[in-house]
């Protein structure tokens, strides 16, 4: 993240740091008033000049002045190195949620140490505070190291910090082929040629570079609705819709909104429509066309009840009086209990994913979580791991799960315990479990490429042309005619770039160990 990122108020950990620098430095200005106060109380003065000010003044010291303006000095010993070591602690961009308790935890025992302090509670009260504040300080310095070495190992290639020159040429002809254009075009042509582009490949959805691609988006988001049902594939709530043309599209809906942080294993909480759309660019960028076509789109709950099957027309229930439509479906997780509902005017927002033509394969993942407290599963205990994945695997196999673990790692998408082949070539379906969280990355995603140490010579070349912040440039760029628009927080942009450093870290790995014979 660049530092103008870093010192914005779309960042929260800086907002923070403003907000309790600000209050400690108000409490710091308040102790002088409150030492005036103590001494009108007790008529104490320092300068025999006072004195004539007020006949009762009296040239002397006195405990609670004393003790007053020893809590402020300590204030002025202590907050001014608060407020600096946590600037350059917060330019370490470090854990989010972490940092920001530090920063709470030292700024609330600073202001109980002053009321301590002058009410002479007895200790160890005062030193506990003391201790926390400086114990925060002890955390700045180590996570200040510890990222300053991170930083150090990333700058010896200055290659993946600086943007790339190629860059600027590759944007110019991706974001064309995804700009909005009106159709010329009937639905049925559209729907026809589009499945065309998937029946001429193995595992490419879509071609580079196509002028009907902008025409597709716009008939997703256009189309008529007319037949709904039960989308029996998965374990989430998802709808089977039926366009005009004939054409069936999956839709996931909303469970949360952008900002929400979904805590726990890399796996938890319910799908992010968001995560689809945004996989559906990320893999057009990284040139793993592998992934749904999807866009963002709203869908009237009322008219989806009108031409639902019975099946789907069951699981529709109201709330509020009626004032709200909600649907729960019919999966393996699904019940009445836990429907997602539309707004008042009874709409919900979703994703639209294309459904791709041909006979689809699943297959268990070799790095499978075991989805159990306590039980790690034999990758995750095993170095030599990949030796026996290559026995069972095809090499262009291993090389397209070590590329969807590049794509699936920067989107934190740690959920991928199958996945899906289509004349042997991976495909990447199910992308909605990315964007959990921005400030902790699941590095065991990357696993098959710090396991096995390889990696297709066309992927690296690719990931450099998006080097130096050109990554998220593009990627805000190509996203934001997207009805979902903004697809992620500035925060996830920003975890993205901190993720691409890692992918490139963990290559830098790889190439100390084994040379450039890592790439395939």
């Amino acid at each position: 993240m660049a530092i103008v990122d870093v010192l914005s108020a779309d960042n929260v950990l800086f907002r923070i740091f403003v907000t309790y620098c600000g209050i400690l430095l108000i409490k710091m200005l308040l102790m002088s008033l409150v030492t005036v106060y103590h001494r009108f109380k007790n008529n104490a003065s320092m300068n025999p000049e006072d004195v004539f000010f007020n006949k009762n003044f009296e040239v002397k010291l006195h405990d609670d002045v004393e003790r007053t303006r020893r809590a402020h000095l300590n204030d002025l010993e202590n907050i001014i190195a608060f407020i600096f070591i946590s600037f350059l602690f917060i330019l370490t961009e470090p854990n989010e949620i972490f940092a920001s308790w530090l920063i709470r935890i030292a700024g609330i025992t600073r202001i109980a140490h002053s009321f301590i302090y002058i009410n002479q509670v007895r200790q160890p009260f005062r030193a506990i505070c003391f201790y926390i504040t400086y114990s925060k300080f002890g955390f700045d310095d180590q996570i200040i190291n510890e990222e300053q070495s991170s930083e150090d190992q990333i700058r010896l290639k200055a290659i993946y910090r600086n943007k790339n020159p190629k860059f600027s040429k590759i944007k110019e002809n991706l974001v064309r082929n995804f700009k909005p254009c009106k159709r010329d075009k009937n639905f049925i042509q559209i729907w026809t040629e589009a499945d065309s582009w998937s029946k001429n490949s193995s595992n490419e959805i879509y071609p580079a570079f196509s002028p009907l691609m902008c025409q597709l988006l716009t008939a997703l988001k256009e189309a008529p609705i007319i037949a709904a049902q039960n989308a029996r594939r998965g374990t989430q709530l998802k709808l089977n819709i039926t366009l005009i043309g004939n054409k069936t599209i999956y839709f996931k809906p909303a469970w949360y909104s952008r900002n929400q942080i979904i805590d726990g294993e890399v796996y938890s909480g319910k799908d992010r429509h968001n995560s689809e759309v945004f996989g559906f660019y990320l893999g057009a960028v990284l040139n793993m066309r592998w992934t749904s076509i999807a866009v963002g789109r709203s869908i009237n709950l009322k008219e989806i009840f009108e031409v639902a099957d019975k099946e789907l027309q069951e699981t529709v229930i109201s709330k509020n009086n009626g004032s709200r439509l909600c649907v729960y479906g019919k999966c393996f997780y699904c019940k009445a209990t836990e429907a997602v509902c539309g707004n008042r005017s009874h709409y919900l927002e979703g994703v639209f994913l294309y459904e791709i033509p041909g006979s689809i394969q699943k297959h268990k993942s070799p790095w499978q979580r075991t989805y159990k407290d306590g039980q790690r599963a034999q990758w995750e205990n095993d170095d030599n791991y990949c030796h026996g994945v290559k026995q069972k695997l095809s090499h262009v196999r291993l090389l397209d799960l070590i590329d969807a673990s590049i794509f699936d790692f920067l989107i934190q998408n740690g959920d991928r315990h199958h996945y899906e082949t289509r004349k042997n070539r991976l495909l990447l379906l199910d992308n909605g479990k990315g964007f959990g969280t921005y400030y902790k990355d699941f590095n065991d995603i990357l696993a098959p490429l710090y396991q096995c140490c390889i990696l297709r010579k066309t992927t690296y070349a690719r990931l450099l042309l998006f080097t130096g912040g050109a990554l998220s440039e593009i990627l805000k760029e190509m996203t934001q005619h997207d009805f979902l628009h903004p697809v992620i927080t500035d925060s996830h942009f920003h975890a993205i770039e901190r993720r691409l450093l890692k992918v490139f870290s963990m290559i830098e790995f790889c190439r100390s160990k084994y040379g450039n014979s890592i790439f395939q």
